[in-house]
């Protein structure tokens, strides 16, 4: 993000601490105990490459598949210790992305 406050096409409102607004095509959408699960493909940056896919978490339906979306999202996180093959410890950093609502 550059020094200008970044803010919402749609509203004007600015983003928070950690927020971001992803904008794309919905691919998928799941439905899992409390929560919906979306992945969004956002435009590729050229013709020569690939869109990227996120997956956001939301308490209600965002759309449907092959709808278009912007989606304001809070950015978290957590680390998870495991072991690997070869017996070291290892850590992953596991991002979500959970719909501002």
């Amino acid at each position: 993000m550059n020094a200008a406050v970044q803010s919402l096409p749609e509203t004007g409102k600015k983003l928070g601490p950690n927020e971001a607004v992803i904008q794309g095509r919905i691919f998928e959408v799941r439905r899992m105990e409390n929560a919906v699960y979306t992945v969004i493909n956002t435009p590729a940056p050229d013709q020569f490459s690939h869109p990227q896919s996120v997956e956001v978490i939301s308490e209600r339906l965002i759309g449907k598949s092959q709808e278009d979306v912007t989606v304001r999202v809070l950015l978290q996180g957590y680390r998870k210790k495991f072991q690997r093959k070869d017996g070291d410890t290892a850590w992953q950093t596991i991002n979500v992305l959970r719909v501002v609502e």
